[in-house]
């Protein structure tokens, strides 16, 4: 909890301590207001000994939305604030086996909801803007597995993010974009409720992985893809369970209108 509370803190922090001074600084209001569908192709797999115990892969479907406020705008540039929120979910194919390891073909039902809220401070260099940020994100998710001996697991991560984001202008509203980030997920959950076990909760350990984007928008269309992995090394044992090594990675697409 400890050192927990240490990134949280420190992350806090961050904006105000390192954003420089901007000159005859004004609150610049709402920067960014943009809503989206999604499709991202999911997969999720588990490894234990250095043996892959099952694979999950398919589409997943969203919408979700930013809002961007200027906090603090000046000729030095601008404070930041962002927020992300998404939901998602789909049924995707799994490849994998029984806890007795009898082979097992079935589908898994995904659902879940992330948000990112972070702090960034944009530099304004002519047509181009660069921006450093850093932020914490919390996606909770659903992983139900179908079929005789399925069951449900309820995960939840919390999560550290430092990254960089650049924009360029081209005339208007026109411009190409692109961001990249480092995270690291501390906080981590699997409630499972096993049967002929009861629920029993797991804490898959913690390990950094990243995010990236690229995109263009056109007048109030937005288009980019998107990439997202996550690693969860194993968990200790609890009622005599663990959480294999978890990883997993997403390839996305979002089609939004900007309203600013």
């Amino acid at each position: 909890m400890g050192k927990s509370m240490g990134i949280i803190l420190g992350l806090l922090l961050l904006c105000p301590v390192t954003a420089p001074p901007a000159h005859s600084a004004q609150f610049g209001g709402i920067r960014e207001l943009s809503v989206y569908p999604f499709i991202q192709y999911f997969t999720w797999e588990e490894y234990s000994g250095g043996k892959r115990l099952l694979k999950e892969s398919g589409p997943l479907y969203g919408a979700g939305g930013v809002i961007k406020l200027g906090l603090l705008e000046g000729s030095a540039g601008a404070l930041t604030l962002s927020d992300r929120l998404e939901l998602f979910g789909g049924v995707v194919d799994y490849d994998g086996q029984y806890q007795d390891g009898t082979p097992l073909k079935t589908d898994v039902n995904y659902f879940g909801v992330m948000n990112q809220l972070d702090c960034g401070w944009a530099i304004p260099l002519q047509a181009v803007t660069v921006e450093p940020f850093a932020g914490l994100g919390y996606r909770w998710w659903l992983r139900d597995l179908q079929g005789s001996g399925g069951y449900t697991e309820y995960w939840s991560t919390l999560y550290g993010v430092f990254g960089l984001r650049s924009q360029y202008k081209l005339s208007g509203d026109s411009g190409f974009f692109v961001s990249g980030a480092a995270k690291y997920h501390f906080h981590n959950r699997n409630n499972v409720d096993f049967p002929g076990t009861g629920e029993v909760e797991l804490e898959p350990g913690s390990d950094w992985s990243v995010i990236a984007d690229a995109g263009i928008r056109y007048r109030q269309l937005v288009t980019s893809v998107y990439y997202e992995n996550f690693v969860f090394p194993k968990s200790p044992v609890s009622k005599g369970l663990f959480q294999p090594r978890s990883e997993s990675e997403i390839f996305g697409l979002r089609i939004g209108w900007a309203f600013r």
